[in-house]
């Protein structure tokens, strides 16, 4: 008697509680155990529906057979359309290799969740989806995540005035579509491109944003798919760029606005450039950055001819620096630390070299003599060009504090190879009298 008076009492304790909380504590039940709380009275019935902030299809099919994908249809079709009031979604996520959904559906769900002031989209679907044209002229949304095959149309009108973050994975953009879509994004600080799509004829991928803060292009998909069809122009004129991440130096690089404000830059070359004036503008387009992650790898000389004495990076603090297939790029380095007066540490990757600097500079870059303080060189391997390169830095780094040496290959190879190694390089010339050579594993 005393349990059922108890039990009793919790549930009036429960049923005290205001729809509001416990909508807010639904909300932390995953989907269908917020959904089987509607047949406990008249009361619950709806409340899951008014619980729901987030419709993560991934999430929500987790587990369930393919059997069974479209009473979930089903469900959403009626969370959607039938509980109109209930629904406030903040974010919708679909993606067809979870589920079996339909363009047509789909594109009815999309209108559905945007009537409801929907604030996040993310659809991933392998062939290019029926998308309405109210998806271009929401004014709640402030994330869109689109990835799929096929042509990005975007319509004449394009108006998100509160857009943060787009996402636009392995699309075929038209001529201005880019434009169009970026150029309607008024408060626009996270683009992510990754074209996956080859066109006839040279295509123009143009990024006029005044308030975009972080950019990423990344065209390594066209690469596998298309390696010998890609004739793109990019244009960018983004003033207020923090942080920008670029994968392959792909066509003609314009850059119609300074990178004033430019913190921190990923730059990848993976492929022969025919024009190396292409990776010069890119560099050019850089060079206010205070970090560079620079990487260039089985992409033959990228860089033939000297470096332009008035290319200059007058804040770069930080520069790590990647090179692998069989063009070595340590000379280049070394012209390329005469532009990097203020650099403060270097961190170096480098395949093993299949020769060495072509001669060594007649002038020492200054940042050597009088800035350096770190040099990083990660998986190290014994190679006569190797000590030529770090006992050039060491003779001449006259304020370095720290050279950390990371040796390649796993724990225990090759061990007395490395006590040999160490030795050698202990016996190098250095120019600081403070400098501590660290040995890594």
């Amino acid at each position: 008697m005393a349990k059922k008076v108890e039990s009793v009492g919790v549930l009036d304790r429960i049923s005290s509680i205001s729809d509001p909380i416990l909508c807010r504590i639904l909300s932390f039940l995953p989907v269908k155990d917020a959904v089987r709380t509607s047949i406990l009275s008249p009361r619950w019935r709806y409340l899951f529906a008014s619980s729901m902030s987030i419709l993560d299809f991934e999430e929500c099919l987790q587990g369930v057979s393919k059997e069974k994908f479209n009473n979930f249809n089903h469900f959403v079709d009626r969370l959607l359309y039938i509980f109109p009031n209930q629904v406030s979604l903040e974010c919708f996520r679909v993606d067809d290799e979870v589920c079996d959904v339909d363009s047509l559906r789909l594109y009815g769900w999309i209108c559905a969740t945007l009537w409801r002031g929907v604030k996040e989209i993310e659809i991933y679907f392998e062939k290019s989806p029926m998308l309405p044209t109210q998806l271009f002229t929401s004014h709640s949304l402030v994330t869109l995540k689109l990835r799929f095959w096929g042509d990005l149309n975007v319509p004449t009108k394009v108006c998100l005035p509160n857009l943060r973050t787009l996402h636009l994975k392995v699309f075929t953009p038209s001529n201005d579509s880019v434009f169009r879509l970026v150029s309607g994004c008024l408060a626009l600080e996270d683009l992510l491109m990754v074209p996956g799509g080859s066109c006839l004829g040279k295509t123009a991928v143009n990024i006029h944003s005044p308030s975009l803060k972080r950019l990423v292009l990344d065209f390594h998909v066209l690469l596998t798919k298309f390696p010998n069809d890609i004739d793109y122009v990019v244009e960018i004129n983004a003033p207020s760029l923090e942080c920008f991440e670029y994968n392959d130096s792909v066509g003609d690089f314009y850059t119609l606005s300074s990178m004033k404000l430019l913190e921190e830059a990923d730059i990848l070359i993976s492929r022969y450039q025919e024009d190396e004036r292409n990776a010069t503008r890119l560099l050019q387009a850089i060079c206010n950055v205070q970090s560079l992650f620079l990487s260039i790898i089985e992409a033959g000389t990228v860089f033939r001819s000297r470096l332009d004495p008035v290319l200059l990076f007058p804040s770069l603090g930080f520069l790590d620096f990647c090179n692998e297939g069989d063009d070595w790029q340590g000379t280049w380095l070394v012209e390329f630390l005469h532009c990097l007066p203020h650099l403060k540490k270097l961190v170096l990757t480098f395949a093993t070299p299949k020769r060495g600097l072509k001669s060594l500079p007649k002038t020492v870059p200054s940042c050597l003599l009088f800035e350096l303080e770190e040099i990083e060189i990660l998986r190290f391997e014994e190679d006569e060009h190797m000590f030529e390169l770090v006992g050039f830095f060491l003779s001449h780094a006259l304020v370095l504090k720290n050279l950390v040496i990371n040796f390649a290959g796993k724990v225990g190879e090759e061990y007395q190879c490395r006590l040999s190694v160490k030795e050698k390089l202990l016996s190098l010339s250095m120019g600081s009298k403070t400098c501590e050579i660290v040995f890594c594993y």
